[in-house]
Order: structure tokens, then sequence, then C-alpha cells
């Protein structure tokens, strides 16, 4: 190679190695020294390997192909200060338009730098890089099975990896195979690995939707007048020839049960289930058994328990068990569009409702949930003079924003009760003035004191003011099943907590790798109609006699069926909030960060 070939070979050799250069030195998910060198000698190799295969021009137009990519993992770093998840990589793939155009409309100028050195790249290669391969054919042959040594060596490491982590687990973390986690971090092995994964889920959905297709949990309905109560115990129905109960499972998103009102927080976060507090049924101690959305509904939707976890690969859901008893069945959500499971379940559903943020609107929250409801609701139970029409139950699933971070987006201003909330504020403000040596939240204290503790005013405030119209939202529901004059519950559930900077730990959001009792303590409340009331009094004498009981989101599969008269083989007694055998527990397993099964911290 010429002097002037030298120069530009290593500019746009560096140009294609940026992403991972900068991961060695900014990824914090490459947890120690021998991660970050495996991850640098995997992608040398990676490029390596291309060099002995193309010609030197060839192979830039090759890898060209990967800018995509690159552009990617450049942007996640910068902003995640992490190499590309598998989670981040399913959102764009099946990224709703709306969250598209607002990332394309944030980072637009990042695009059109990135349009713009691309094309400087190839006028550099087609002008300056001759064809030819960069070393002759013995050295390439050499350097290739070298390179496939590695590989090879790193894929058993990797696969031996879950093995060697039973047999020797200290502190959580397996020390002879650990560092070969570098390895598959690499740009773009990361990204195909990531996409591979997220495949073989897909599939290995559509495999188990075939095998579910003959699955019945044998769930039965039989409407009839109302029994006694000493009549429960035996299972039968409690309601009236033609008035089949609505049941509306509101599924919320990240609430944690301290911070309600109604369940003795001293701010007013939930004025309208105070002013129902007569007709609302709170439990003190329940216990979900994750701290991830994606952990967590599906347990709270079938019968998987830690101890089996898969159960909800080989049995259908709770709404499919209502549909069985001919219910109605709706689901009706503004978030988790793409999770197979979830969408499994809607799909079987007799109306299906999913409603995106189009980026149009700068707050985006629940109430949107509210005209699919109404809809639902009219079209099932009114005939054109508005009278009752003897037909099917509803069970109708809710599966809201809730909560979710960036909590000021999920409240309208008028609900700005508490501030200074993160409304017009920019968080990385809070951030200046303070200690570059340090990291993480350490960098706040003890001299940052005063910054530590103004952002956790502000995270807070915003968090409550999210629960304050969270609260606003369950009232709008509760309204509208009032206004059907029909036998209608409704059960609300967190599907998980939060962290707020709490204690000394300086736990902020959720899906913490340690966990904490602010995430795994949720609220779950019921509501039920009068009409309702008057037919299932044992029912809701047993719940309130059961509020201080501790127990788990997963009493839900079997106390939803039987707050809707509905019967199975499957239904346990023992785990029904509903009934009087329901069993406290002592100590209540879930999951951590890395689907182990452990012992949930609990008040």
């Amino acid at each position: 190679m010429t002097k002037k070939e030298k120069i530009v070979f290593i500019a746009l050799a560096v140009f294609v190695l940026l992403p991972n250069l900068m991961g060695v030195v900014m990824a914090s998910d490459l947890l120690n020294f021998g991660q970050r060198i495996l991850y640098l000698i995997t992608s040398l190799c990676i490029y390596a390997l291309g060099l002995c295969v193309f010609k030197r021009r060839t192979f830039f137009y090759v890898v060209s192909s990967w800018f995509l990519l690159s552009a990617v993992e450049i942007v996640h770093l910068i902003i995640n200060h992490a190499t590309t998840s598998m989670l981040f990589i399913f959102t764009c793939i099946k990224s709703e338009k709306g969250e598209f155009l607002e990332l394309l409309s944030t980072y637009w100028f990042v695009v059109l730098i990135f349009f713009a050195i691309w094309g400087v790249y190839f006028y550099l290669n087609r002008r300056f890089i001759q064809n030819e391969y960069i070393a002759p054919h013995v050295w390439r042959m050499g350097t290739m099975l070298t390179i496939a040594a590695f590989f090879t060596i790193a894929i058993i490491m990797l696969g031996l990896r879950p093995k060697f982590r039973n047999m020797f687990n200290f502190r959580e973390m397996d020390y002879r195979t650990a560092a070969w986690v570098g390895c598959e971090k690499a740009c773009p092995v990361n990204m195909v690995l990531g996409t591979y994964h997220i495949v073989s889920l897909a599939l290995e959905i559509n495999k188990q939707e075939k095998a579910l297709a003959d699955f019945r949990f044998g769930a039965t309905y039989q409407a009839s007048a109302s029994v006694e109560g000493d009549n429960r115990g035996r299972g039968l129905p409690r309601t009236r020839e033609g008035q089949t109960p609505i049941v509306v499972f509101l599924i919320g998103e990240t609430s944690r049960y301290d911070h309600w009102q109604i369940n003795g927080y001293a701010r007013s976060t939930s004025p309208c289930l105070m002013a129902r507090r007569e007709q609302i049924i709170s439990f003190d101690s329940v216990y979900t058994i994750g701290n991830l959305t994606t952990v967590c509904v599906p347990y709270i939707l079938s019968r998987a328990t830690p101890d089996n976890p898969r159960l909800y690969y080989r049995e259908t859901s709770v709404v499919d068990a209502f549909h069985e008893a001919g219910y109605s069945t709706a689901w009706i959500a503004d978030q988790s569009f793409n999770n197979e499971f979830l969408m499994r379940i809607a799909n079987g559903c007799n109306y299906a409702k999913y409603i995106a943020d189009d980026g149009t609107e700068e707050v985006f929250t629940d109430t949107v949930l509210l005209a699919p409801l109404q809809k639902v609701l009219t079209l099932s139970t009114f005939d054109k003079d508005r009278s009752v029409v003897p037909s099917k139950g509803n069970m109708i699933v809710l599966h809201s924003l809730g909560c979710h971070f960036k909590y000021s987006e999920r409240y309208p201003d008028a609900f700005q009760r508490f501030t200074p909330d993160m409304k017009g504020i920019n968080i990385r403000d809070m951030f200046r003035n303070i200690d570059e040596e340090a990291e993480g939240f350490a960098r706040l204290k003890p001299e940052n004191m005063a910054v530590y503790q103004n952002l956790k005013t502000i995270l807070t405030n915003s968090y409550d003011n999210a629960i304050l119209f969270t609260d606003y939202f369950i009232d709008r529901v509760i309204r509208e099943l009032e206004a059907t004059r029909r036998p209608a519950v409704l059960v609300y559930v967190g599907d998980h907590g939060e962290n707020l900077l709490d204690d000394e730990r300086n736990m902020f959001l959720h899906g913490t790798y340690s966990g904490s009792a602010y995430e795994y303590h949720v609220p779950l409340f019921v509501w039920a109609s009068p009409e309702y009331a008057a037919t299932h009094a044992d029912q809701l004498a047993a719940m309130r006699a059961n509020t201080n009981k501790c127990i788990s989101t997963m009493t839900l599969f079997h106390s939803l069926l039987d707050l809707g008269d509905v019967s199975c083989p499957q239904l346990d007694a023992k785990m029904c909030i509903s009934r009087p055998e329901l069993e406290a527990q002592d100590t209540i397993y879930g999951f951590d960060a890395n689907m182990q099964r452990i012992p949930l911290p609990t008040k």
C-alpha cells in the first residue's frame, strides 16, 4: 500500500471500529477488565476475518452494510452507557410509528451526520483503496485458523457458563467464564445474537400457540339465583338470571403500595378512592413476583409460579378460562404492544384494542382506554332502549401505562399538584457541579446532599402526581361500570413498584439487580357495584377479612375466576382472596434479575 492509502485505510478501519472502541471505554455492562479485553479481541477478530476473506475495497463495501447497526450501537452507548441489549433491539424491530418518529425527531442531527460520513466513507474507499488482499494467502489462512480457534473456545466457554454458574457460584458471579461474556457483547455480535434470540422467542411462542390450541381448563359458568353464603364453599354461582357479571381487571404499571393515600400515605394521592373508601377493599400485604412488567404480568395472568415457571407456556391464561366459561372477553391496552405472550391472549379475545402513542400529544395518558371500554360495555350489554340484554358476562383486561417513567408524561398539567416536578425540568441540569471522580449516585454524597435531596423531591412529586392521575383514571372506569347498572367488579393491581431514592442504597426506577421491597410491594384494590354486592355478600365479607394476609399476585388467577363465578378443576380456594380459605404466606418467592428464585423482601 502507498502511504496515502495506508492513512485512508487506517481512517476507514477506525471508523468501522468506532462503536467497539467506544464500547471498550463507555460500556458499563462490561463489568471487569477481562470482559473488556475479550470484547476488544472479539471486535478485532470479526473485522480481521473479513479482511482475510475479502479484498480490501470489497471488505469496506461489505462492512458498510453494518453502518446502521453501528449507529444504533453508538447512540445506545451515548444514552445508556451500555452495549445494545436484546430488549432495545426488540423495541427497534417492533417499535410503533410514534416511537420511531419521536426517536428520529430527537436525534435527527445524528442521522444527518451519519449519512454525511457514510458518503465520505464510500468516496474514500473507491478513490484510495486498492481492491487487493491485505496479506499473502498463507498469512491469511493462518489468521483465519487462529480466529476460528478463538471463536470455538469462546462458544464452548459461553455454552458451559450455566453449568459452571451452578458449580462455582461465588458472590453470584462465575469467575471461570464471566470474562467471556465480553465476546457476545461486541458489535455486531450482540445485534446478531439479540435478533436471533428475538426470532427464536417468536417461533417458540408460535409453536406453543399451536400446542395450546386444544388446551382447556374445563372452566364452566352456570347462571342461577343467588344462594346462601354457606354454599360458597361448594363453588356455587352467585348471580341472577340474565345478570351475568362484568369483571374488569385493571393492571397498573409501576405502582407501589405505600404512595397511595388510601393505604396510609400522608399525601392526598387518591382522593377519588378515599371518597369511595366504603366500597373499596384494599389489601395490605400483596407482593408481585418480579420487578419487570415482562416478568410479572405473565405470572399474574397464568398459574405459573417461581417453582413452576414454564407453566404459562403449557397452559392458557385466566382470560382464556373466562372465554371457555362463556364470557365475552376484551383486551384493551396502551402498552406492551409486542409482548408475544400478551398478544396471544389478546388475539383470542372477542375484542382487542391496542392504542399507541403516535407522538402528536405532549402527554399520553391512560384515559385513551376509556372510549374502547365504553364501546365494549355498550355493544355487549344494552339494546337500543338501554334495556339490559341477557347475554354473556364481560371479562375485560385494561393494561395501562400507569406511573411508568417518565412520570411527568403520565399526567396532564391539571394534575400537577405536587411541585416542583419534572415538567419543564431537565434532570441532567441537576447533576452540574458535582464530584466527577465518584461513580453513580455516590457523586451526590455527602457534600452534594442538597442536590440529591432536590432530585429526590422532584422525582417523588412527579411520581405522586402520576399516582393522583391513576386514582382519577380508576374512578373514571368505576363510573363507566356504574352506568351499566349490572353486577360489576373491578380488580386493580400494580404489576410492580418503583424505587425513588428511598434509602442509603439510592436505588432508582425498577428492574434493579438486587430488587427492593419498594419494587415488590404493590397495591391491590377491589371495587364492587351495588348490584354485585347484593348477590356476592359472602365474597366481599371474605375479602375484607383477608386484607391483612400476606399473599402474592399469583393469587389473582384463582381470585378473578371466583369473583366471576367461574369454576374449573385447577381453581384453588386457598389462593382466592374472596374465600375464607385463603392462606397467608410466611415467605413469598419471586425472581431476581437473573430469573433465579429468591425469597422476596417483605415488610
